[in-house]
């Protein structure tokens, strides 16, 4: 079976390919999803269908750049910048990730991001102070 911090990579690099269907053997039948702030999608249906949207609000652009990413038995951390199009060009939005594994298979999985970043670079605002600039 393969280290969970494997899983991971792997889900995350498959995410660039914004093919739901493609995910769907990462997620174990129960498995949440939340991003902070937001109502959680519970059960593999719903988080397949939550990424329908979100890969259908950024139709050009959706792909992962991992920065950090660290294991602690069956939990996974991430720190990735999120690319998203914006009218300024393609930018990385700051996100930290939770990932708990069980049975080699996703059942929770939470993002901490800024939810107002993703709106202001969408408006052009100039973001470059928001987002770390070690990036």
């Amino acid at each position: 079976m393969s280290q969970p911090v494997n899983i991971v990579q792997e889900f995350c690099d498959l995410m660039v390919k914004r093919d739901p269907e493609a995910l769907r053997p990462f997620f174990a039948d129960n498995a949440i999803y939340q991003n902070c702030g937001m109502p959680a999608s519970i059960g593999v249906e719903a988080i397949l269908a939550n990424l329908t949207g979100q890969f259908g609000m950024f139709p050009d652009s959706y792909e992962y750049v991992m920065k950090n990413i660290a294991a602690d038995g069956n939990t996974v951390l991430t720190e990735r910048l999120d690319m998203i199009s914006t009218p300024t060009g393609v930018q990385g939005v700051p996100v930290m990730g939770t990932f708990v594994l069980e049975g080699g298979k996703i059942i929770r999985w939470h993002d901490y991001w800024d939810g107002s970043l993703p709106a202001k670079m969408m408006k052009g605002e100039d973001v470059t102070s928001l987002v770390p600039q070690s990036y």
